[in-house]
This record gives C-alpha cells, sequence and structure tokens, in this order.
C-alpha cells in the first residue's frame, strides 16, 4: 500500500517537472498496482512503449493552478471544475432504476434529483470561491440526445428472439426490446455522451461524480425462498453494465430491485462511504482494443496522481462530516489503494477511464438504510414545505462536504 502512493507520488513529480520523463519500471509498478493488479497486463501493455510517448492533456494539476494564482485572489481563482449529478430522475428515474419509496406517504427517491441538488449548493460556494464550475446537467433530463428509438436496432442484436411465435413469448420479446433500448439509451449512451461532454467540450481541470449508493433489498422470510435464486446474482445487472461498456453506479442495486413493488421493500441497517477512481481492469477488459487505448491516455497523461490526492482529499472531508464507516468491496472488481485510506478504492468503470482529466466518483450514503432513507424524507419534506433547512440536512452535509475537499487539494496547499 505505501508502495502504491510513493508511485503515485514519483509519477505526480514528473508530471509537474518542467521536461516530461515516464518511467517505464514506474508505469511498471502502477499497471501492477492500482490498473491490472489481477491480471496479466503485461501481455497485452508495452510500458516501454508508453514511457515514450509525449502526453496530452486539456488539463491542469493543482500545482499549476495555484502557482498561475495571483497573490490576493480568491482560495479556488484559476480552478475549472465539472461536477456530474450522477444519472437522470425527473420522468427517466423509473426506467433508469433510481426511484424508489418504502409506503405511499413517503417522498419518491431519485438518485438523480438528490444528487443534482447536491451539485446546484456545491457549484454556488465553489463559484463564490473563485472557481469556474460546469455542471454535466442542470435539469433532470437526459444529456445523451438519443432516445431509446434510436436503440432499438441496436438493442435487437442483443436480446435473443423467441422461439416460438406464442403473444406470451412475442410479448415478452418486445418487453425485453424495449428494456434493452431504453438501457442502452440512458445508461450506456448517456455515460458516453457525458465522456465525450466533459474531453471534447468542457475540458475541466478535474471531475467529480456525484452518487449516492444503495444496497440490495433484504427480503422477508415468506419471501425468501422464492427469491434466493435471482438474489443469489446480487450485482448482476448493475455489475455486468459496469465491467463492459460501465455503470457509474457501484456496489448492490438497491434502487432498482423491486422497486415497482412496494409492499417487498424493507430498509438495511448498513449505511457507509466510498469512493472510486479508476484501475482495477480484469484480463477480459484488457483485451479491448478501446480500454487498452483509454488505459494509455490515463497513465500517459498523469491523472492518475491527481486523482489519488483529490480522492483522499474528499474522504477525508466527507468522512469526517458523515462519520458514517468505510464501505467494502469483495473479490477482483476493485482494489484498495492505501491501506491509511480505507474509503478510495480503483475501478474500472466507463466515466472513470473515458474522461481524460482526473475523475473521482463519489459514493455517501446508502439510501436504502435506516438511517439515510430517514434523513432524505427529511431534506425532500423540508424543500417540499419551503422551510429552512436543517443544520443536518444530509445534501447540504454532502455538497459542503465536497466543497471543503475540493479546497484541501486546489486552494494554496500543494499536493505532492
Amino acid at each position: 500500500m505505501w508502495l502504491r502512493s510513493v508511485v503515485g507520488g514519483m509519477l505526480f513529480l514528473r508530471f509537474v517537472a518542467s521536461a516530461w520523463a515516464l518511467d517505464a519500471s514506474a508505469l511498471a509498478i502502477e499497471m501492477s498496482t492500482r490498473y491490472a493488479p489481477y491480471a496479466d497486463w503485461a501481455k497485452v501493455m508495452d510500458v516501454d512503449v508508453l514511457a515514450r510517448q509525449t502526453p496530452s492533456r486539456y488539463w491542469r494539476t493543482p500545482n499549476e493552478i495555484v502557482s498561475e494564482r495571483a497573490e490576493g485572489a480568491l482560495p479556488l481563482a484559476g480552478l475549472h471544475i465539472a461536477l456530474d449529478p450522477g444519472h437522470i430522475g425527473g420522468a427517466w428515474a423509473d426506467a433508469e432504476g433510481r426511484h424508489f419509496r418504502i409506503t405511499e406517504d413517503d417522498f419518491y427517491v431519485r438518485e438523480g434529483e438528490l444528487v443534482l441538488l447536491v451539485a446546484q449548493r456545491a457549484r454556488e460556494q465553489l463559484v463564490a470561491l473563485g472557481a469556474k464550475v460546469s455542471l454535466l446537467r442542470e435539469a433532470n433530463l437526459p444529456v445523451n440526445p438519443k432516445r431509446p428509438f434510436d436503440y432499438l436496432e441496436l438493442a435487437a442484436t442483443q436480446v435473443r428472439q423467441p422461439i416460438e411465435c406464442t403473444p406470451e413469448a412475442l410479448w415478452a420479446y418486445g418487453s425485453a426490446l424495449r428494456a434493452r433500448a431504453e438501457r442502452l439509451s440512458i445508461v450506456t449512451g448517456e455515460l458516453l455522451e457525458r465522456a465525450r461532454l466533459v474531453n471534447q467540450e468542457i475540458q475541466p481541470d478535474a471531475l467529480i461524480s456525484l452518487h449516492i449508493n444503495a444496497a440490495a433489498w433484504p427480503v422477508s422470510e415468506s419471501e425468501s425462498e422464492s427469491e434466493s435464486e435471482s438474489d443469489s446474482e446480487g450485482e448482476s445487472d448493475s455489475e455486468s453494465e459496469s465491467e463492459s461498456e460501465g455503470d457509474s453506479k457501484v456496489g448492490d442495486d438497491g434502487y432498482s430491485d423491486k422497486c415497482g413493488d412496494e409492499k417487498m421493500l424493507y430498509l438495511v441497517d448498513s449505511n457507509h462511504l466510498h469512493a472510486l477512481i479508476f484501475g482495477c481492469m480484469s484480463a477480459g477488459e484488457l483485451q479491448s482494443g478501446r480500454q487498452q487505448a483509454q488505459l494509455a491516455v490515463k497513465l500517459v497523461n498523469g491523472s492518475g496522481a491527481v486523482e489519488l490526492s483529490l480522492g483522499d482529499a474528499l474522504m477525508v472531508t466527507l468522512a469526517e462530516a458523515t462519520a458514517l464507516p468505510a464501505g467494502k468491496y469483495e473479490g477482483h472488481n476493485a482494489i484498495l489503494l492505501d491501506l491509511e485510506q480505507p474509503y478510495l478504492f480503483a475501478r474500472n468503470l466507463l466515466m472513470l477511464r473515458m474522461v481524460e482529466c482526473p475523475t473521482v466518483l463519489l459514493e455517501p450514503h446508502v439510501a436504502n438504510s435506516v438511517t439515510a432513507y430517514a434523513r432524505i424524507q427529511a431534506a425532500l419534506a423540508d424543500r417540499a414545505a419551503a422551510r429552512a433547512l436543517a443544520d443536518d440536512d444530509i445534501l447540504v452535509e454532502y455538497a459542503d462536504a465536497v466543497v471543503a475537499g475540493v479546497l484541501t487539494c486546489y486552494a494554496d496547499v500543494s499536493v505532492d
């Protein structure tokens, strides 16, 4: 763990040097400890070739921004930060599987709407501190201009055609086709468009993707027998999407499981916090030429070292604000990067991999936990009644901690 931090610092120091010089041995250590720790990466990635590449980047490091800041300027003057309110919300929340409530008297919990409120509050404070802030979306509407209809042809290649031409089989096929086209539009296509927007149009110094986690729904004893087979896959839909084309949701997919049948929902006890940066590619993912090219860009341009610094800063401030324990991953789809920072993991998700600037994805709270759900309901009730927001408002707490983390990384404190 100590070695990962040392190598990250080595790469960062090279990055801020006047003459860039990538070191193949340092890149090899990064591959083995962060980017592909469970894969034989040397068969597909040549670090000697990478070390000879000339880096190209549109973003600036924290030290570069600080060094260009005029004396007496605002603390974040010169910084251009992008905030990604994850998912969509609104009319799309149900289709994207980010929509639930426990009783009919409760407010619906829609992740896309909650994190947009967080992003808007954080933007207001960051701008007041001198930063330029770009939100990837300003409303609960897709960024992707293509709608599910535009993906029907592609969806047809991914959904198995019915063997029988019975009404039931045809109905099931049509439903599966529609669901797949919706997912291609509002999940995969949405993520691809947001990554394109960041790299080609916004070109910020860093991107923070805002999310709220969720756990798999528990079942009652009477339901456990009938549900055991389907629940055995746990994260199957969310995880398979995230590891192939990428789904910015991480952890158990608590928003979407059985959200259409509110009688079956039971809150969980566990509530925790973690963040993700790019890394931990599997052997299968490394076989993709597209993913190899994206990995090469991230390795050569030095974004990884800044992700470590920004991710650490954000986890320190969020952990202090929320007092939540660190989330955990089982298996090889993510890796903890430093034992001294138990909240920060590397994982291969589309947004983390495709966005060229330093990118950190935040997952505070478990929305369907007893504690977080009650706080979300209180926050939504205050806003619906136009009341003053409580001092312990969960969304205010989230936004304020993000601002504090950005200040830690990009104010006048050196991150090397």
